[in-house]
């Protein structure tokens, strides 16, 4: 069935069938749903000229109807525009307490939204089409990475399912769009003989500077943690009785999902502790244990000085988690040492190729004593 144009569609004049509620459009013979909801009458498309397939379609759409009648905010606009309702979202964000970044974010996606769909900007919630969605998705993805699409996606949908709540909206628009597969081709981590040869390098660099980053960079691989959050650790934080440190974050933020965490202390990360609170003797608990914020400068000419791929304060954290793999520990445990929400979801499917050599190790160490080494009885 072609799509008939908006002129066209006003000169259609709807028949009554046998089945109420139920009207085909003459003469481009779609049917549709024809009801009083709410109080008001709704005519919406059944998009098929199909009788039997429109009398299927036609009591779900009264479902989905009537569910939206009875969610009808008061206080909402029937007019609604999709600008409106994305403004009603970030408010939502910000009476949540919801971080800084994350309303920029918002805000930035939004901007994405309007640059390829201007017109969504000042359109009716209730006049957003699947279709219109969809264009705009075509569209959009030819022009970004997989990734910037999937969260630009992701703000589109909430702003219209804010629109859905408020009952301007009878389902998700937008629902049927799906997000884009990442390949991730990111270079592989130094092994351990080149990240220790990396260390060294630091070490005989005689500069104060030098020498504090480079204990930044010590911090950041013993701890797992984000650059924000290791260059915010105090003394006070450091409990060396219990054997643990507290990642707080920024005092205002806080981490990334706003959960203060307790974090072991590892072997190497209590040694180090230690000797860093030898040498700075720090007067105050409110004292930072890290002396400098960031090292990635250091880290960058350093690896071109050995030649090896260059690293960043990121690749300390997933060298952090990679290595926690390779000697065995499991995933939800990780997962909690690094601040994640998700329970090891992401650690899973981004270390899938060293969960796997993992798996194979520990294999070897399994026996259910069902006979010998060669799998025959002994005599």
């Amino acid at each position: 069935m072609k799509p008939t144009t908006q002129k066209a569609k006003a000169q259609q004049k709807l028949q009554a069938t046998t089945v109420v509620n139920l009207r085909k459009a003459q003469p481009s013979g779609v049917y549709y749903l024809f009801a009083r909801i709410g109080g008001k009458l709704k005519k919406k498309s059944l998009e098929t000229t199909s009788f039997s397939v429109a009398k299927l379609r036609l009591a779900d759409a009264l479902k989905v109807e009537n569910g939206a009648a009875q969610r009808r905010n008061p206080n909402v606009s029937s007019k609604l525009t999709f600008d409106q309702s994305a403004n009603n979202c970030v408010i939502g964000l910000k009476a949540s307490g919801r971080k800084p970044r994350t309303i920029e974010f918002y805000g930035e996606r939004i901007s994405a939204i309007y640059s390829v769909w201007p017109e969504l900007k000042t359109m009716q919630c209730n006049r957003i089409t699947p279709r219109g969605c969809m264009d705009w998705s075509i569209r959009y993805q030819e022009q970004v990475e997989p990734a910037t699409y999937n969260s630009t996606l992701l703000v589109l949908k909430k702003i219209l399912k804010g629109a859905v709540g408020d009952g301007i909206l009878a389902a998700n628009p937008a629902e049927k769009l799906v997000r884009l597969k990442i390949v991730r081709n990111k270079p592989p981590l130094p092994n351990h003989q080149d990240f220790q040869r990396l260390l060294s390098h630091l070490d005989q660099n005689p500069y104060p500077q030098v020498q504090a980053a480079t204990r930044f960079i010590r911090l950041l691989i013993v701890t797992g943690c984000r650059q924000s959050e290791a260059s915010r650790i105090e003394w006070g934080h450091v409990d060396f009785e219990n054997g643990q440190v507290r990642i707080q974050g920024d005092p205002v933020d806080g981490p990334k999902n706003w959960k203060p965490r307790p974090l072991p202390l590892f072997p190497e990360l209590k040694a180090f502790l230690l000797a860093e609170f030898v040498r700075q003797k720090p007067q105050s608990p409110n004292k930072l244990v890290a002396e400098v914020k960031e090292a990635n400068g250091t880290l960058a000419r350093a690896c071109k000085d050995l030649k090896i791929q260059k690293l960043t304060h990121k690749d300390l954290r997933d060298l952090f988690a990679t290595r926690c793999i390779e000697q065995g520990v499991d995933i939800p445990t990780i997962s909690k040492w690094l601040g994640h929400s998700d329970g090891g979801a992401l650690l899973m499917s981004t270390y899938a190729h060293l969960r796997q050599t993992h798996s194979l190790k520990m294999a070897q160490q399994v026996s259910f004593g069902i006979g010998n080494d060669s799998g025959q009885p002994k005599d």
